[in-house]
């Protein structure tokens, strides 16, 4: 695996690939002090150097949040993995809500982005780190060809930044 040294590259890289998916998954510390982890729906919004989730104000998403706002993001299709650990905030601001609207969102709360059990997780990331490696039939062949050769396998471009 070949490490991205220049921080600028990396950096704009992480937000290029956050911004390619529709969903992830948001980890958090459980009330019970272990980890929980959930699909959810990011907004990436590398402009502002944020990503915002649309959620539930009761649930226990928001709960743990408030609890302890150290969380995780990941994002994955197989061939290109991106984690960000991120400081998360809950909003009920109603402009933001507004703002983030979407069609997706619609189908969880048919009443619109005034729904009172409706608010924001406003995620700043801290730092990501991104693989972004061959298909999944590639690298097998490439984690044999290592296998029998003794050379270590080269499974794609790894980068990390500061964000």
């Amino acid at each position: 695996m070949t490490d991205q040294t220049d921080p600028q590259h990396a950096t704009a890289k992480l937000w290029n690939f956050m911004e390619r998916f529709q969903a992830a998954m948001f980890v958090t510390r459980a009330q019970t002090g272990g980890l929980a982890s959930r699909p959810m729906s990011p907004i990436v919004k590398a402009d502002e150097g944020l990503i915002y989730i649309l959620t539930e104000t009761a649930s226990a998403t928001v709960r743990s949040v408030r609890a302890d706002p150290v969380a995780l993001l990941t994002f994955t299709d197989g061939k290109l993995f991106v984690s960000t650990s991120v400081r998360a905030e809950v909003s009920e601001d109603r402009v933001l809500i507004e703002r983030l609207w979407n069609p997706g969102a619609q189908a969880f709360w048919p009443e619109g982005p005034s729904s009172p059990r409706l608010c924001a997780l406003v995620l700043r990331p801290q730092l990501g780190e991104y693989w972004d490696g061959d298909n999944a039939v590639s690298t097998v062949i490439q984690l044999v060809v290592a296998a029998v050769t003794g050379r270590q396998p080269n499974p794609g471009e790894h980068g990390e930044a500061q964000l």
